[in-house]
């Protein structure tokens, strides 16, 4: 079998040439069940173990030319990099339209202060409102 970094290098290339991940993962498992089919038919054939893997790797190509033929098709991409405007465009509407929530975030993280910060304003608040009724009454009185 190709050594495990073929596949994750060719992945790696894939990844960063745009392609979907969905499209990633279905080709990297088509070429490993390639793979064992060359290897099982080069064993039919008569092969050794040895010569059978090197037979296969032989057959199914180097990484290079897999990833260059894929990268060829545009329609593999993700739309985030056939359309990277309308993406940059969503990314910015998204925190926009979350940035209004960032408040209530906070008060999840932070209930308990906020509930000292509450109980204070109310007595506060409390104190006020007696202070100005004594002194409202002190002056209907005088």
């Amino acid at each position: 079998m190709p050594s495990p970094l073929f596949f994750d290098d060719l992945e790696l290339a894939l990844t960063r040439g745009g392609v979907a991940p969905v499209y990633v993962r279905r080709t990297l498992l088509e070429l490993r069940e390639h793979y064992e089919d060359l290897e099982s038919d080069a064993r039919a054939a008569g092969m050794s173990n040895h010569e059978a893997e090197c037979a296969a790797c032989a057959m199914l190509g180097n990484q290079t030319t897999i990833a260059s033929v894929i990268l060829a098709h545009p329609e593999l991409r993700a739309w985030t990099h056939r359309w990277p405007r309308t993406a940059s465009w969503l990314r910015i509407a998204l925190v926009v339209a979350t940035f209004p929530e960032a408040p209530a975030m906070f008060c999840v993280d932070h209930g308990h202060e906020l509930a000292r910060w509450t109980m204070a304003v109310g007595i506060a608040a409390l104190l006020m409102t007696s202070l100005h009724a004594y002194l409202n009454s002190l002056i209907v009185l005088s």
